[in-house]
Parts: C-alpha cells; sequence; structure tokens
C-alpha cells in the first residue's frame, strides 16, 4: 500500500515537472527552443525569458509564431540597409556637387537650399513615418519612402533651374525622411535588445559606406558627365530596395488593412507637421536673406516679420503638440524630464556641427588647398570612412555592455578635437597630415551619434522606442538644418561685411562697383578667377577668412554640446534595457 501511495506520488511529481516550471522565473531563466516551419534545416532558436520581457517585439510574418524567427531575414535586411545606403550616398553627394550646382544656375547664394529643402521635409516626416507606421503598417510605409524618394531622384535629374531643384529636393526629402527611420524602427521591431547594438553599428557601417561613395563619386560624375548623374545613380538602387521590401517585409501583427482617410487624419498629426514646415522654412528664410541680399533690397524689418513669423509658427506647433488627440510628432508630454532634454539638446548641437563641418570642408579644399570640385569630393571620402569606424566601436563596446553616458562623452569630444584641428588646414599641407587631422571629428560622430540615440531610447520601455527614436532623429536634423542654413549665412555675411571693408580701403572702386564684384563672387565662384590678380587675393584672403569664422562657429556648437554631455552625466535614470548610463 505504502508502495502504491509512492508511485501514485511520482507519477503526480513527473506529470507536474512535465507540464509547468516548479521553480521561480525569477530565480532562473528559462531557455526554449523552436523550429521556424519554413526552415527545412530546422536550425534552433534560443531565446531567454528576461529577453521577451524587455523586447515586445512585433511579428514581421504571419506565417511565424515566433517574433523572434523571422523568415527572409537577409531579404529584409537588404532591403533596409540599401535605403541607408542612399541615405548616406545622398548626404555627402550634394556635400560635393552642390557648389558646381550654383555654379551651372549662376546662384552659389542659393546652392546651400538643395541641401536645406531636403532637410525640411525630410526632417518634418521622419517622425511622421513613426505614426505613418504604427497605422498603417511598416511595410506600406517603406514602400512609400522609397518610392518617393525614387521619384524625387528622377525630377532632380531632369530639372531646368535651381528653384525647380530646390522642389525637387523638397519632394524627395518626404521620402528620404523614412529611409533610415524606418529601417532603425523595424530593426527594432525583429532585434533582440543585447544585439541592437551591433546591429546599428552594423547600419552604421553601411550608412559610412554610402557617405564614401557619395563623397568620392559626387565631385567626378560632375565633372566627368553633369551633377544630374548624382541623383540618376540613385535610381537603381532605390528600385532594388523596392523590390526586395515588396516581396520580403511585412507588416507587423495587427494591421490587416488600410484605415479609413478620416480616421487616418485623426490619428496622425498633420496639422503639427505643417506648422513645423512653415515655422523651419520661414527661420530658414532669415538666415537665406540675411547673408545673400543687402539691407536694401531686403530691409531688417522684413527679416524682423519673417523671424517672428517663424517663431509664431513654432509656437502654435508646440501647442498643438501638447493638446493633439492625434499622435504627436514630438510627444512632449513624456518628454519633460531634465535628462530628456539634455539627450535632445546634445542631439540638436551635434546634429548641427556634423552637418555644418561636412559643408565646410569641401569649400576649404577648394577656397584654402586650391582644389578641383572632383578631388575635394575624394577628399572627403576618408573622413567619411572614418564614421562607421566609429560607429562601429560603439556597437562592439555598447556589446560588451559599456556604459553609454562615456561612450556618448567620448565621440563629442573626439568630435570637439576634430573640428579644432581642422582650423590648422594650411596650403601646402601634407596629404598623411591632413587626414589625421580630419579623423578624429568623424570617428567621434560615428560613436557620439547611436550613442545618443540609444541614450534616448533606452530611457523609455521597448513600446516607446519607435516614437522616441523618430523624436530623437528629429531634433537631430533639425539641428543639421540650422547648421546648413547657420553655416552659408555665417559665410556669406562675413564674406560681404570684409570685401566690402578690404575693397574700399585697397581700390578705388565706387559703391557700385564694389557692389557689383561681390555679387558675382557670391553667385560664381569661378567669377573670382576672371578679376584682376590684386583683387583675387583679396577675395581669396576674405572667403578664407569667413570660412575660418564658420569653422570657430561649429567648434562653439560642439563645445556647448560636450558640456551637455557632463550635465546629463550627473542624471542617470533606470533604463528599461538593461544598458547602463
Amino acid at each position: 500500500m505504502n508502495n502504491s501511495k509512492l508511485n501514485d506520488l511520482e507519477g503526480e511529481i513527473k506529470s507536474r515537472s512535465e507540464t509547468s516550471r516548479l521553480l521561480d522565473s525569477n530565480s532562473y531563466q528559462q531557455t526554449t527552443f523552436q523550429v521556424t516551419p519554413t526552415d527545412p534545416t530546422r536550425e534552433l532558436h534560443t531565446e531567454t525569458e528576461n529577453d521577451t520581457k524587455h523586447n515586445a517585439s512585433i511579428s514581421i510574418s504571419p506565417l511565424s509564431p515566433n517574433p523572434r524567427i523571422i523568415p527572409n531575414f537577409i531579404w529584409i535586411e537588404v532591403s533596409l540597409l540599401l535605403n541607408v545606403f542612399l541615405a548616406g550616398f545622398d548626404g555627402t553627394v550634394t556635400a560635393s556637387a552642390y557648389t558646381t550646382i550654383g555654379e551651372e544656375f549662376h546662384a552659389v547664394n542659393l546652392a546651400s537650399w538643395i541641401t536645406t529643402s531636403y532637410l525640411i521635409t525630410s526632417t518634418t516626416f521622419q517622425p511622421l513615418y513613426g505614426s505613418f507606421s504604427d497605422i498603417l503598417g511598416r511595410r506600406v510605409c517603406l514602400l512609400m519612402a522609397s518610392g518617393l524618394f525614387c521619384l524625387g531622384c528622377l525630377w532632380c535629374y531632369f530639372t531646368n533651374g535651381i528653384i525647380s531643384l530646390i522642389f525637387a529636393r523638397s519632394f524627395m526629402g518626404i521620402g528620404g525622411g523614412g529611409l533610415i527611420t524606418l529601417s532603425t524602427i523595424i530593426n527594432s521591431d525583429i532585434i533582440p535588445t543585447r544585439k541592437r547594438g551591433l546591429f546599428q553599428a552594423f547600419q552604421n557601417l553601411v550608412l559610412g559606406f554610402g557617405a564614401i561613395c557619395g563623397a568620392s563619386f559626387g565631385g567626378v560624375l560632375s565633372e566627368a558627365f553633369s551633377w544630374r548623374f548624382c541623383f540618376l545613380i540613385q535610381v537603381p538602387f532605390s528600385l532594388l530596395s523596392i523590390a526586395a521590401g515588396y516581396s520580403f517585409v511585412q507588416n507587423q501583427a495587427g494591421i490587416k488593412k488600410l484605415p479609413h482617410f478620416r480616421s487616418l487624419l485623426e490619428k496622425i498629426d498633420i496639422l503639427g507637421g505643417f506648422l513645423l514646415v512653415c515655422g523651419l522654412s520661414a527661420l530658414l528664410l532669415v538666415l537665406t536673406f540675411a547673408g545673400t541680399r543687402s539691407t536694401d533690397n531686403y530691409g531688417l524689418s522684413q527679416l524682423l516679420l519673417l523671424f517672428l513669423l517663424g517663431v509664431l509658427f513654432l509656437s502654435a506647433f508646440v501647442y498643438i503638440e501638447f493638446t493633439t488627440k492625434a499622435a504627436p510628432i514630438i510627444p512632449l508630454k513624456s518628454l519633460q524630464g531634465l535628462y530628456s532634454t539634455l539627450v535632445l539638446t546634445i542631439g540638436f548641437f551635434t546634429g548641427l556641427a556634423g552637418y555644418a563641418y561636412l559643408f565646410t570642408l569641401p569649400l576649404l579644399f577648394q577656397l584654402v588647398l586650391g582644389d578641383s570640385p572632383s578631388k575635394a569630393g575624394l577628399r572627403l571620402a576618408l573622413p567619411s570612412l572614418s564614421t562607421p569606424i566609429g560607429g562601429l566601436i560603439c556597437g562592439i563596446l555598447m556589446h560588451q555592455r559599456v556604459r553609454i553616458g562615456p561612450l556618448l562623452f567620448s565621440g563629442v569630444f573626439l568630435m570637439s578635437l576634430g573640428y579644432v584641428l581642422s582650423l590648422f588646414v594650411y596650403p601646402g599641407i601634407s596629404p598623411i597630415l591632413l587626414g589625421l587631422f580630419l579623423i578624429p571629428a568623424n570617428v567621434g560622430q560615428g560613436i557620439g551619434f547611436p550613442s545618443s540615440l540609444f541614450s534616448f531610447i533606452f530611457a523609455f520601455p521597448q513600446d516607446s522606442h519607435a516614437t522616441s527614436t523618430s523624436t530623437l532623429y528629429l531634433i537631430r536634423s533639425i539641428g543639421s538644418l540650422f547648421g546648413v542654413g547657420g553655416l552659408s549665412a555665417v559665410i556669406q555675411l562675413t564674406l560681404r561685411k570684409k570685401l566690402s571693408a578690404d575693397l574700399s580701403e585697397t581700390t578705388n572702386f565706387n559703391e557700385n562697383q564694389i557692389r557689383e564684384i561681390i555679387h558675382k563672387v557670391t553667385e560664381s565662384m569661378s567669377s573670382l578667377y576672371d578679376l584682376p590678380d590684386a583683387i583675387q587675393r583679396i577675395v581669396l584672403s576674405d572667403y578664407t577668412f569667413a570660412i575660418r569664422k564658420a569653422q570657430k562657429f561649429t567648434m562653439i556648437c560642439c563645445f556647448i554640446a560636450l558640456f551637455l554631455c557632463i550635465l546629463k552625466d550627473l542624471i542617470r535614470p533606470k533604463t528599461h534595457s538593461g544598458f547602463r548610463y
């Protein structure tokens, strides 16, 4: 009888051990092994319970019962990384070719708008893609972004004037705003947090490789064929990304059909986006007109009115973000903590400094070193290569659980060091020494940009990562906007003021003649070589002075970001993803 009871007890224990865990899940991690139903090789997949808690991922494929097992993962990454490559390529190809484009249209003073028009729309639509993708689905938004970007490239190729090109770049930016944002969001959906740093590093490598190609080929294509090929060459890559995305990327779970248009308007902050575009455009127009027109043609009162209009639009935007019932572009209600504000401000100033530095270099190479546009573009290849190296270093260190705070500080410090070293670029400098001077800033950018992203998004739970990612990208892009616009304004204002003073002191030209010379050299840099030798030397000297002043402006912005990094490290919130600040 005792043996019978003992056997029954053993059977009950055995039965329970097969159907439930007898140990507390908080004390031990459960390892599960599952087989992909579409994988004939029956590859085993492991995952810990802690990862499941911290990664509420979506199911990219309805065929996959486990969100960690992603069919056609390689092809999904091909589509995403092609978009990342194009984002990097477009950024530097315009930096190396915008002076050539301005020369052709006799509008060097408006050449910065080739970039800023793109950045205005891409900046505005970056966070909207987060909301769009939550409502319409990741796949739909990925195809929309890639398609609009591709059409914008074709429009740029066929354009016949600087104004038309500016509008084409604005249209292109609507799609471009989703290239990196959607790639980051989709990877956040399908990649565990513990591997996110490595995948982000690889994404940065691809971004850097695209930047290298854009820097290397932008000037060459412009001189050998036409600047139009800088845009046409992007079309095949964009079409390949569209094909891979259409074939293999699926919407997240719960997206069954497109919502009604009225429902879409209620959920997406269209009004906020409109106000943001108007506000940023007005402020950038202030910078443009202040730098390219005299106060006689465009008086201070008109500039002040335009500035106040921009402030009014942005104030209305902030109010809408606090009160809207739709998904806000910037969730200000959840970003009221000091830590979040500091990280976003760091992102703003590093974005400003990074883009201002990038657009200073081609001018520095052409005017100080005497390079052709193609050679100036090739010189951008080395710093562009340094950026993904910095990103790889950041990813590896994050994978080793190195604290994010010191990583961010190190990145911004290297950026600051690089900007200081760029002040010592002089005519006749050896190529090796020049390369050494250019490396630190871009390595720092490669470390600083992803570490600032993760410093921000890991302060929020997993279900807020899409919104927090797009918010950080938005603020950084706004900084980039004012980096390009501010850089152009500083150079134009300084050049006009100093050139007017120097020509008045050293020549017998009257005011109208001086104004005509200034007008020529600010619309077409090549026109300065048609001037007498003595006037050429004055113009080149003053242009160099203006560029140096713009470099100092960039350096000051980076020092501000470095100081904010120190303040940020005094505040360490609880992380939602297991990383240490």
